[in-house]
């Protein structure tokens, strides 16, 4: 599916990276390595799941599942930089096979994410991504490396941060995702399709709303060349 080129349509994938891009949550992720040797884990880390699924199912506002996850996963820069190559590992199927399409077209891809930088940048560095076509949010660290909170004046820690970040790119907009808050870019017009992206989650709630429900990156690219006419 390389042989797409977003260029010549102008057109700005914006992708999103958790369930997505990757199989699984970043942030519960995270949690497994930095709550390894806290007795009560496994119910924190549902705590964390719970809150992710809310918000990802529109059920309750992201900005406070995500300050709420972060206060649960009591992390620091080693689990950050542990977390990171067990995630260069659970990249998307779809996603790895279709590399070379992200090598041709990388200029007009972007990341758009609730994720962190700290996590996206480096897993994404083999993927021919420039760091201004990343948007995520940002962990702060005290001086013993500890996170302590994030970016608030980052428009990803807030409602409708997809919004505000996707009206920075000029273009015909196509949204990738597995979540409510990708949905959001097309109900308020800043993408003209959503694709829900399924492959490693399907969240039943959003399939009404999708323009085009995904099995894998290779058939949205399809179905992308067949919308366009190519």
């Amino acid at each position: 599916m390389e042989n797409l080129d977003l260029k010549k349509y102008n057109i700005k994938l914006l992708i999103d990276f958790d369930s997505t891009f990757i199989k699984s949550e970043s942030l519960e992720i995270i949690s497994d390595i930095s709550l390894a040797q806290n007795k009560n884990k496994n119910k924190v880390i549902s705590k964390i799941k719970k809150l992710t699924d809310l918000a990802m199912n529109g059920e309750i506002s992201f900005g406070d599942a995500l300050s709420k996850r972060i206060k649960l996963i009591k992390a620091n820069k080693n689990h950050i930089n542990k977390s990171v190559e067990k995630i260069k590992k659970e990249i998307s199927l779809s996603f790895y096979e279709n590399k070379r399409f992200f090598e041709k077209n990388c200029e007009n891809c972007y990341i758009i994410s609730g994720g962190f930088t700290d996590i996206i940048e480096p897993v994404l560095s083999k993927y021919n991504f420039s760091k201004k076509n990343i948007f995520a949010n940002n962990f702060l660290f005290n001086e013993k490396k500890e996170i302590y909170s994030i970016n608030k004046d980052n428009p990803l820690s807030k409602d409708l941060g997809k919004i505000k970040v996707a009206q920075q790119i000029e273009g015909e907009k196509i949204i990738i995702g597995d979540g409510y808050t990708d949905y959001e870019l097309k109900k308020y017009g800043e993408a003209s399709l959503f694709i829900q992206h399924v492959e490693n989650i399907n969240r039943k709630r959003l399939n009404k709303n999708a323009d085009f429900i995904s099995n894998s990156l290779t058939d949205s690219l399809i179905f992308l060349e067949d919308y366009y006419g190519k």
